[in-house]
């Protein structure tokens, strides 16, 4: 930034100078001004470039799409060694007419739109007025660039008549109707060089100890690589895990233990294989390498597959993670000090900046509804749920991820209907202040937000790059 500036200052002093061989050459005073408002209009402003800093938000609201068969035509989690989906696409949660992709693209609209004040060239001055209720002081001055990861859902009826009604909502790179691998929302959302991505969820149900809004986290490249030091018995104790703040892993069925989900995790993580009950690689259940999955710079290069092909042992590509070997630039990157960053320790002791942006924004909206007269027991900040999910780790980003309720509560299906509004202003003041940092108002308030912003320069790489814009390789 300093060299820009100081190029902009010899600019500027040149143009000056020929103002003046101009003043030399003509004595008709009315040329030369006329001349000098000309060089004015021309001359580039210092003090209006870059005059607050910029961020650019992705408002993420999930799924979007529908599960039809067949999963061949259809599905999402393409692998292109042998050109296939692995898997439906998740449409999300329902419970009669409610459904999870409409209501959390709703309520993600209305953050957009509160969002919208703060981009540059447009009158800020109602949202720097609703920040009143939340802030004491002169907040910081920022600009966003705001966008969301998907428009509109689409019903079963519109997808009986569209040749592919996923196409504009999958995770993961897909071949079009003529063969072409398209980017997915991933490679899209990458592609922007967001640095913040907001993901919005809501689910069917949930476990009785988890009550109102949850984090959704990935953990650490060294905790992940502990389990899979146990896989291949060069660790034997569980020590690593039982007195770990990741320890409360994502459970799919209670006939598992957490520890023997956290290993087929770790085996799904490295290898793209699960683990069966032995802790045996499922051959039958292959998940793909989704780091090659998506369109950006931590993919192998162009021909990998052929390698990938036959799971040669010792290498990346292994099948048995007692022969893998985390090598090459996506797992160079997971070991990177800026993953760290992203998904280790940080403001809430764990889950990094992850975690906190997405405890902060739960705790604005809780803040928010209470503001507003909805306030409630259960309605708080909840448990993480953790576990190697797809948006937490491959978008390159901080990733607040949250899961907004449950549609068999009824109190959650209260606020995800009737204080959409409510939730939405929550989420948008949330950001800002992840963004810039707030002083809260109200420090009685029992779920009370930190309102300490992030700090970006630990991500900072060189004077003109940062880790967020490495993501595409430009």
């Amino acid at each position: 930034m300093k060299a820009v500036n100081k190029k902009i200052k010899n600019y500027n002093y040149h143009v000056v100078e020929f103002y003046f061989f101009v003043l030399d050459m003509f004595s008709n005073r009315r040329v030369v001004l006329s001349l000098f408002v000309v060089v004015l209009f021309f001359m580039p402003s210092v003090t209006n470039r870059n005059e607050f800093p910029t961020y650019r938000v992705v408002l993420d609201p999930g799924h979007g799409g529908v599960a039809l068969h067949p999963m061949s035509v259809h599905g999402d989690r393409y692998e292109t060694i042998f050109r296939r989906y692995l898997d439906y696409y998740k449409e999300g949660a329902a419970r009669g007419a409610l459904r999870e992709p409409v209501i959390v693209y709703s309520i993600a609209r209305k953050v957009e739109k509160i969002l919208k004040l703060l981009t540059p060239g447009r009158n800020n001055t109602k949202f720097y007025q609703m920040l009143e209720r939340y802030a004491d002081g002169a907040p910081r001055k920022i600009y966003l660039i705001t966008s969301l990861s998907r428009d509109r859902s689409i019903s079963e009826n519109e997808a009986d008549i569209m040749d592919d009604p996923n196409a504009n909502y999958r995770m993961f790179d897909y071949p079009d109707l003529d063969g072409r691998i398209r980017p997915g929302r991933i490679s899209r959302i990458n592609e922007g060089k967001p640095h913040l991505v907001v993901s919005l969820h809501l689910a069917d149900a949930g476990p009785q100890d988890f009550e109102g809004m949850s984090p959704v986290i990935t953990p650490p490249y060294r905790f992940l690589h502990e389990g899979l030091r146990y896989l291949q018995m060069k660790q034997k104790e569980k020590k690593f895990y039982t007195s770990s703040p990741y320890r409360d892993w994502f459970v799919e069925e209670t006939t598992r233990s957490d520890f023997s989900w956290f290993l087929n995790d770790v085996s799904l993580y490295f290898t793209g294989y699960p683990l069966m009950k032995n802790k045996q690689t499922d051959r039958r259940n292959f998940k793909g390498y989704r780091y090659n999955m998506v369109t950006w710079s931590y993919a192998d290069s162009p021909g990998w597959e052929h390698a990938a092909r036959y799971h040669i042992p010792s290498s990346r590509y292994a099948s048995s993670v007692k022969d893998f070997v985390p090598d090459g630039r996506f797992w160079d990157r997971e070991r990177s000090m800026y993953e760290g960053f992203r998904r280790d320790g940080g403001e809430e002791g764990f889950g990094g900046d992850n975690a906190y942006a997405s405890y902060e924004i739960i705790r604005y909206v809780c803040n928010s509804l209470n503001l507003h007269g909805n306030d409630y027991r259960t309605q708080k900040p909840g448990k993480s749920y953790i576990s190697v999910w797809i948006m937490p780790l491959h978008v390159n980003a901080i990733n607040a991820f949250i899961e907004l309720g449950y549609l068999n509560r009824s109190r959650d299906r209260y606020l995800l209907t009737k204080k959409q509004d409510e939730i939405a202003e929550g989420i948008a003041v949330g950001i800002f202040s992840l963004l810039a940092g707030l002083e809260v108002k109200d420090k009685k308030f029992r779920y009370m937000p930190r309102g300490k912003a992030i700090d970006f320069r630990k991500y900072g790489i060189s004077e003109d790059e940062n880790y967020f814009n490495t993501v595409t390789g430009d």
